[in-house]
């Protein structure tokens, strides 16, 4: 079948011609296709409306040639070589792929989708510098609106970029005044960086604007340790509850944040009272089950052994434990020293658990994983030895990380169970992976069930485990850092490390990490007791777990 020569140039057309032959005679429909672009002198915007259908339809291969086809006639077009880049992306073709998009930024620097596809790109190789600045490009020519802020700021968040997503919301704020998103994530980005006072403004203006920004009011209260009943920020809190708010997210968060407040005023009753009920709203959606928890663990300890992919050149270090145990103060104090890199809170381990399920057993499948990880934990930087991530629930697939790296290290954080608890109930988390956190019988059989998982890894595994008490780290921290590093053949540093740029912290923890180390917390639930007879309840003993 041949197409009509004599028939107009519309791309649409020449797309649905190419559909209708495409399952009978493939190569025929792009031979047709090929040579009526190329007869009737085709315009680059037509080259590239069909090339852009193409890869839309899922026919990488075929966009690809004929954006090179058309490029033999439209060589210096910034577009056609952009759609290039994304076919070659498509079929994994990473290296010609960036190379056709950094072609295209060179001949518009203000393409923002080549900016944005190169962008991906990087970030899916962890190459988080480039694509930081790949995004900046993009930021730098688009328009000051408020998706593009938001879209760039997030962008760059996600590449652990803060201090940038931060200036770009900044500037963004010159032009869109009253905005409560951009004023939100401008909050959030300054609490991350330790820069409370900027974060307090940001956060209080979102909240004003709009009070169901509710992670914003947890925000604002996680800003400074409220230590007068005058403060505004108080008045602000308690105000919302007592209007209640129409969202329920924002109620629910206003409950935890006045939880907070409260907590630091030692005022434990109007804390228990306020926590109660917004616990209890988050329970009551969570749904979590202790059945399917305890499934799970069932079969973490019934499944064969993975074997080992091939040892990388990176050692990972899993910080983990149950949350508050003091894993983000452990990776804190770890990461200053020259030969360790503190990557945070990742999320790696337990997606690639539910990408490989049913691979497992595959050395390719395994091996691609490994590379993907590892690649996420170097980023950037070749020079450390050793690649922190500190996501505590990462003690759910440690048979995975001993088989993606056999080489790696493990931190276990061990708390006083009791004030591991109520440190949980005082918490709102953001992942539903947290789901047990809202009633004390739920952390406790949570609890159980890391305790099982912990004690088959450690019989199981050939992962060496360092276990590390919260109350040793906070009662002796230089002699108790000094154990982790000859843990990890580390020799501490001749001075004292000195931080180049204060690193960004998203946890819960982003206060305290950034105060000097204290002990205060520590028996922290005996002036709770008599207030919550169901954390004595759900944990009869006090120890340590």
């Amino acid at each position: 079948m041949r197409m009509n020569t004599a028939a107009p140039l519309v791309p649409e057309a020449l797309l649905a011609d190419f559909h209708a032959q495409a399952p009978r005679d493939a190569a025929g429909a792009f031979r047709a296709l090929t040579e009526r672009l190329e007869s009737a002198r085709a315009p680059a915007q037509a080259w590239q409306r069909v090339v852009s259908g193409l890869l839309g339809g899922g026919f990488a291969v075929a966009a690809g040639t004929l954006a090179e086809r058309g490029l033999a006639f439209h060589a210096q077009d910034a577009g056609l070589r952009y759609l290039l880049g994304n076919a070659l992306r498509q079929q994994g073709e990473r290296v010609a792929a960036e190379r056709e998009l950094r072609a295209a930024l060179a001949a518009q620097p203000q393409h923002g989708d080549a900016a944005l596809s190169l962008a991906y790109l990087l970030r899916e190789q962890g190459r988080l510098n480039g694509a930081a600045a790949a995004v900046q490009l993009r930021w730098k020519h688009a328009p000051r609106t408020r998706e593009e802020a938001i879209g760039a700021a997030t962008f760059l968040k996600e590449c652990q970029h803060h201090a940038e997503a931060l200036e770009v919301c900044t500037e963004a704020l010159k032009h869109l005044r009253d905005v409560p998103a951009l004023h939100a994530l401008t909050g959030e980005l300054a609490l991350a960086l330790g820069r409370f006072e900027q974060a307090r403004v940001q956060l209080r203006r979102a909240v004003e604007l709009d009070p169901a920004q509710a992670p914003s009011w947890l925000r604002l209260a996680a800003t400074h340790k409220f230590k007068t009943r005058d403060d505004a920020d108080l008045a602000l809190l308690e105000r919302a509850a007592a209007q209640g708010l129409a969202s329920a997210d924002a109620r629910i968060s206003v409950g935890f944040a006045l939880g907070k407040a409260y907590d630091d005023l030692g005022d434990i009753p109007a804390a228990v009272r306020v926590l109660r009920e917004a616990n209890a709203a988050v329970a009551a959606r969570t749904g979590w089950s202790a059945s399917l928890w305890q499934g799970f663990v069932e079969r973490q300890i019934r499944a064969a052994p993975l074997a080992p992919v091939a040892v990388p050149d990176i050692v990972p270090v899993f910080v983990v434990g149950l949350p508050r145990t003091g894993t983000t103060l452990v990776a804190t104090l770890l990461g200053r020293h020259p030969q360790v890199r503190n990557r945070g809170e990742l999320n790696w381990l337990a997606a690639l658990a539910a990408h490989v399920e049913g691979q497992r057993h595959s050395p390719a499948s395994m091996a691609q994983a490994a590379a993907l990880f590892a690649a996420q934990l170097r980023q950037d930087d070749v020079s450390a030895r050793y690649y922190l991530d500190k996501n505590p629930l990462n003690f759910r697939h440690l048979g995975l990380a001993a088989a993606l790296f056999p080489n790696a290290r493990v931190i276990h954080c061990r708390r006083n169970r009791r004030d591991t608890a109520l440190s949980i109930w005082s918490q709102h988390f953001a992942h539903a992976d947290n789901g047990y956190a809202y009633r004390f019988e739920d952390i406790a059989a949570f609890a159980q069930g890391h305790d099982r998982l912990m004690a088959h890894w450690r019989a199981t595994l050939p992962l060496p485990i360092y276990d590390l008490a919260y109350e040793k780290l906070v009662a002796r921290p230089d002699e108790t850092v000094a154990d982790l590093l000859r843990f990890l053949s580390l020799e501490a540093p001749a001075s004292p490390p000195v931080e180049a740029k204060p690193a960004a912290i998203v946890t819960a923890s982003v206060w305290q990490a950034r105060q000097q180390v204290y002990s205060s917390s520590v028996g922290r639930w005996r002036a709770w007791a008599e207030h919550l007879p169901e954390l004595l309840q759900a944990f009869p003993n006090e120890r340590a777990g």
